[in-house]
Formats: structure tokens, sequence, C-alpha cells
């Protein structure tokens, strides 16, 4: 259909020539697609300058995904619609995370790097639990707040403290090498990341995220995609991100911060 470029656009070339469109004239039609869908430069569509190769340099344009729809709405010819349809279904798609751009692998690449470190985990555990103390605090009564928390964690994370320790138990029985006892008396973090890195790195985006008041359907599929990488990546748990003299400490704030335009 059309060509998706790095920064999840379309060239207004390829939009020209996939709706075939009755006119012919490239910049005449440009202009106008542009005026009649009141689209605005450096938001629906970007403009690059090309070197020139001689002549004078040629403008060529970048539309979001949403303003090449209104594009192909505008055309009114049965290759448009297709079109139009496709593209409806790539933004779905996309707002999904079932399809991510570069720049999301590469920030959900950098968050399991960072959350990989129990202590970090621990570090996201507390911004969520904060948050939610703060905003429930005159609401519940304070002397069950905490275990209040628990309940409405659990039921995000979809673990609880007597789930991990059955599944803890578990796979300490099915795997030799461990220090039993030390391990049952830590804490859900460092159980989760020996039982399963994946899910402890989910669990803590998971934090993170609703911390910051992300959609809940998107912060399931980013944390969901987080953890499918860490597996993937065969990533390793450790229990500490100090400094030594071949890597600089990965501390939490490098992602604490996530925004929706990271996902």
């Amino acid at each position: 259909m059309l060509k998706i470029n790095e920064r999840n656009r379309v060239f207004g070339e390829e939009i020209h020539k996939a709706i075939e469109s009755k006119n012919k004239n490239y910049p005449l039609w440009m202009g106008r697609m542009i005026d009649y869908a009141d689209l605005q430069h450096n938001k629906d569509f970007f403009t690059i300058l090309l070197k020139s190769s001689g002549g004078r340099p040629k403008t060529q344009y970048e539309f979001t995904l949403d303003a090449a729809k209104e594009i192909c709405l505008l055309e009114r010819n049965e290759k448009a619609k297709q079109i139009r349809r496709w593209l409806i279904d790539l933004s779905n798609k996309t707002e999904n995370l079932e399809l991510i751009t570069v720049k999301q692998a590469a920030f959900a690449v950098k968050v399991i790097n960072c959350l990989k470190y129990v202590e970090n985990q621990k570090e996201a555990y507390k911004v969520h639990q904060t948050k939610f103390l703060a905003e429930n605090m005159d609401i519940c009564n304070p002397k069950y707040i905490y275990s209040e928390f628990a309940k409405y964690r659990a039921n995000i994370v979809g673990w609880d403290k007597n789930k991990v320790d059955e599944a803890i138990g578990k796979y300490l029985n099915e795997h030799s090498g461990y220090n039993r006892s030390k391990i049952e008396k830590t804490d859900m973090q460092t159980k989760l990341s020996v039982m399963d890195i994946g899910e402890a790195v989910r669990i803590a985006c998971l934090d993170i995220l609703y911390s910051k008041d992300t959609d809940e359907h998107l912060a399931n599929r980013f944390s969901i995609l987080c953890k499918n990488l860490a597996k993937e990546m065969q990533i390793v748990p450790e229990k500490r991100n100090e400094s030594n003299l071949f890597r600089e400490k990965e501390a939490l704030d490098s992602v604490k911060e996530l925004r929706m335009e990271n996902l």
C-alpha cells in the first residue's frame, strides 16, 4: 500500500501516487489537499528541504497517518478509500502496540535494560505506591490504606503475595542451587526476578505507567511487549546497579518519566 518511514509518517508523493489522483500536478494537488483538510505544519505534516542537484531545492512533504487518512477522504475515489481503510487498520495496530516503530522498540529496550535491576523495580513500586497513597488517603481508612493498595496493585499485575509465594515455592522445588530459606524471606520483586525476569519487568513497567495515569490498555500492551522482548534478549536479573569502571549506573530516572509519545 504505502511505505511508512522510520518516523511513522508517509511521504506526500507516495500518497499522490498510491491513490491515483486525477490531478497529475503534484505540487498543486499537495497545496490544495493541505488547504482543504486544514492541515497544520509541524503537527499534521512536516517539510524537508532536499539537497539541490543544480536547480532549485525540492521540498519533500511528510504526513502523519491521521493526516494521510484526511487526504484519502478528500480524494473520493475507490483507491483512496482502500488506502484510508488500510491506514485506519495500521493506526489501530500501532496504538495497540501490535505494530511498533523503531523508536518505540528502542525505547522498550531501554526500559528493559533499566528494569532488569531489582532495586530499580523496587523503586518503581514505591513511585506507584506513593501516588496511590496520596490520592486515597482521604478516601480510605488510614489504618488499612496499605492493605488497600496491596489489593489494588495485585488486581493490576495479576499477582498477590500468596500467588507469588506459591509460584516461587514450585520454582525452587524444580531448580536446585538456590538458598531456599533466604529467597523465601525476600520481597516480591526479588522473588519474581528469580522465578521469571520477564514477569518482573512487566510488573515494574505497570508500576511506572499506572503512576503516570497511562491508559490501562496501552500500559498492559507495553508491559507485555517489554516482557516478551526481555525473554528474547535473554535478560539476566541483577540485584544492584552499582557503577564500575566500565558501566555507568542505570538509574530509574532515565525511564521513570514515561510519556504517551514513547508508547
